[in-house]
């Protein structure tokens, strides 16, 4: 058989004999030595055994009374197999039954019932016990376990319970891909400080696979982490991994910021820092209950905590709200617990991670409710199109129908036309910039501008002073960085205009002004001799800019503005004072001649004495569209 790792829980009511159990099944105690003076289990336990053919299982030993259900249910969300103990001389009881919808609402896919303390009961009782147990796990789960009846304390039928146990785990792994190669998953249930490593952390790793010196992300804080240490089962390794309980030594973290419900992964394990949740409540716990706006406790992964809980009228939906932001994933099972009780109100799976828009949510509540009954093969992309029109490409493994691609974005179909349509009509009404049409429109500004793109490169629009437009031509987002940041700083300095600086030794352009203006990472190769002065020679030749005496450079359209307001009202032949000309554009003597004489350059003026006079005016739009 091909080597496999696994992690299996022990749950049940208390004092049935769980950790006695598992030092029997281990050779491990369990219990703290408080645990042991009160007789009481009160948080999770760890052990593991081999299964003799060279595989390690781990063991967690949760407690049983209902006092620590929340600490209970951190153990149970990783577990392979769960093992309900139930003692012989007491059987079912209440919080034998509790347990059980938890296993079932946490998701734990096996279960195997063992019967404990059997040498207090005859062999009739024992049989009679196995059969009512039998029939109750089906009829409260819908699952048919294996029944195992053995004595923890005196060692009877120990060796059968670890074949069912070995049998369970060994057609888990025959019958279901490898979990290392999915993206790593690490619930915390403990962090302390070590000697020498500093914060450690611990839990069971559910799937994917760590090594030391991976470099990880740890929410709900979204940063970044580096793995300095690993170990599984008290042995220092390299790399590790699912499933498998492990503890990890974390570099340079406070311990202070991480705690038990944390989560440790990588950026592809698509885990979300979320204050809202919109959760699919499984049908069983819907049974005859009436849902009302309440305070609850959740538990997911490790983590348990309070939430306000909201039906969605008319659906099987509703959303969690909560304080702070919890890590979650799409699809993952939780437990919504009455607030200050250990009752199970219900099981759910998590359909939706973060808040959405009011406006929006019918549209997504449609689109929820329309999910497959198994959340585990379903990909939540899918959603993200369904509900945006566009998802980035990278999400899907397999292109899905009826999308087109654009750069890194699938596109669904009928949202790109409607939506080409909507920026087209907009644009021919009034130019906007990239991010007016992305905030207008609520698309995302990547996707915004591969549209953008799109119509630009069909010459159907435009970029012209940093806004879009109707129309083919010159697009000021095809000339380079440098020639973009190189106009910005001239048209930041409107009728000032821009005089480039000298240069100084080496001809190593030394202008103060536009240094402050450009990154880093572009001046050295702007401000090499000549190269400043080339990129505004050019945006001149582009006609982007106009270079009046001097040379001073101004940005086109405020030049041309500037001779439409200087010859509106005038006729051919009318003459100007310079007096007149420098109170119409508000430029003073130092920047009105060099205008002036461009003026003059331009075929719109002649100079007679210190007047002058008109030679032509600018077309009005009537005359541009006709010619």
């Amino acid at each position: 058989m091909t080597p496999y790792r696994a992690v299996i829980g022990l749950a049940g009511h208390v004092d049935h004999g769980k950790t006695l159990l598992i030092k029997a099944l281990t050779g491990i105690t369990t219990s703290r030595a408080h645990e042991q003076a009160i007789g009481m289990t009160q948080d999770l336990g760890f052990a593991h055994f081999d299964d003799g053919q060279g595989n390690t299982i781990g063991v967690i030993d949760v407690p049983g009374h209902e006092r620590y259900i929340r600490n209970m249910v951190a153990g149970l969300w990783s577990l392979d197999l769960v093992l309900l103990v139930i003692a012989a001389d007491e059987g079912w009881m209440p919080m034998t039954g509790d347990h059980l919808r938890l296993l079932k609402a946490m998701g734990v896919p096996r279960l195997l019932v063992c019967i404990n303390k059997c040498d207090l009961v005859s062999s009739d009782e024992l049989l009679l016990l196995e059969e009512s147990l039998l029939e109750r796990v089906m009829d409260e789960s819908g699952m048919v376990p294996d029944i195992v009846s053995v004595s923890a304390k005196t060692g009877f039928n120990m060796a059968a319970l670890h074949t069912a146990i070995v049998r369970q785990l060994g057609d888990m792994a025959e019958h279901h891909v490898p979990r290392e190669q999915a993206a790593p998953r690490l619930y915390v249930d403990r962090v302390f400080t070590a000697n020498g490593t500093g914060t450690v952390l611990t839990g069971t790793l559910q799937q994917g696979s760590l090594k030391v010196g991976d470099k990880l992300r740890l929410y709900p804080a979204d940063r970044e982490v580096q793995v300095r240490s690993l170990q599984a089962y008290h042995q220092s390794v390299d790399e590790i991994g699912a499933v498998c309980r492990v503890a990890v030594g974390l570099k340079k973290v406070p311990h202070k910021e991480v705690a038990r419900g944390h989560c440790l992964t990588s950026t592809a394990g698509q885990c979300e820092a979320a204050t809202h949740l919109i959760v699919r409540l499984n049908a069983e716990s819907l049974s005859g209950k009436a849902l009302r706006t309440q305070e609850v406790e959740v538990a997911l992964g490790s983590w348990h905590g309070r939430a306000r809980f909201v039906p969605i009228k008319d659906t099987r939906l509703a959303r969690l709200i909560f304080a702070s932001p919890i890590p979650c994933f799409f699809g993952q099972p939780l437990a919504i617990i009455r607030h200050g009780s250990s009752e199970l109100l219900h099981g759910a799976r998590i359909a939706w991670c973060g808040d959405i828009h009011p406006a929006r949510r019918k549209a997504l509540h449609t689109l929820l409710g329309e999910l497959p009954d198994d959340l585990e093969r379903y990909n939540p992309a899918t959603l993200q199109l369904g509900l945006n029109g566009y998802v980035l490409a990278s999400r899907f493994d397999q292109r899905p129908e009826q999308v087109t691609p654009l750069g890194e974005w699938l596109l669904d179909n009928h949202w790109l036309a409607q939506s080409r349509d909507q920026l087209l009509a907009t644009l021919a009404s009034e130019p906007l910039s990239a991010v007016e049409l992305a905030t207008r429109f609520g698309i995302a500004q990547p996707v915004t501008q591969a549209l953008l793109q799109q119509l630009k490169s069909e010459q159907h629009i435009r970029l012209h002073h940093d806004k879009w437009q109707p129309g083919s031509g010159e697009s000021e987002d095809d000339l380079g960085e440098e020639a973009q940041l190189v106009l910005k700083v001239v048209r930041d300095q409107g009728k000032e205009g821009y005089e480039p600086g000298k240069l100084g030794p080496g001809g190593v352009e030394l202008d103060p002004f536009i240094t402050r203006k450009l990154p880093a990472a572009l001046q050295q190769g702007l401000l090499q001799k000549g190269a400043l002065q080339k990129q505004l020679r050019n945006l001149a030749r582009l006609k982007y800019l106009v270079q009046l005496d001097g040379p001073i450079y101004y940005d086109a359209e405020l030049y041309n503005q500037m001779v439409a307001a200087v010859l509106a009202g005038q006729q051919v032949g009318d003459l100007i004072d310079m007096a007149s000309l420098k109170e119409i554009t508000g430029l003073s003597r130092k920047y009105a001649i060099p205008f002036c004489l461009r003026m003059e350059m331009d075929g719109w003026v002649r100079r007679e004495e210190n007047e002058r006079r008109v030679l032509r005016l600018p077309q009005t739009q009537d005359e541009m569209e006709l010619a």
